[in-house]
């Protein structure tokens, strides 16, 4: 966590020393290719993401990963997928939510 955090130059003292995971940190836990191993096409469009979260993680949880695709559609001749990903702490219990909306190429 401190890589990531040095990387992205964020400096708040709470990160450390509350050892808890930035929210921004759901785009690297939560990525669609890291859960299924697929690989987005070229020319895939990251359209949208939106995450909930349902407590404060902190850097020694572990959290198990579960995706599904939610909805595939088509409008104007664009075809519209929406992944979602749910993180389970230990207890089972859910952490955050991730979707994204993405436009496959034609």
């Amino acid at each position: 966590m401190k890589a990531y955090l040095a990387a992205v130059e964020d400096h708040e003292p709470l990160y450390g020393a509350e050892r808890l995971v930035p929210p921004a940190y759901a785009a690297v836990y939560t990525r669609w290719e890291a859960l299924t191993g697929e690989q987005l096409e070229n020319g895939t469009v990251h359209m949208k993401q939106v995450f909930r979260y349902h407590y404060p993680i902190h850097w020694d949880e572990t959290l198990t990963l579960r995706g599904q695709v939610k909805e595939k559609m088509e409008k104007r001749g664009l075809k519209f997928v929406v992944q979602k990903v749910e993180a389970f702490n230990e207890a089972g219990e859910l952490a955050a939510e991730s979707e994204i909306t993405i436009i496959l190429p034609a």
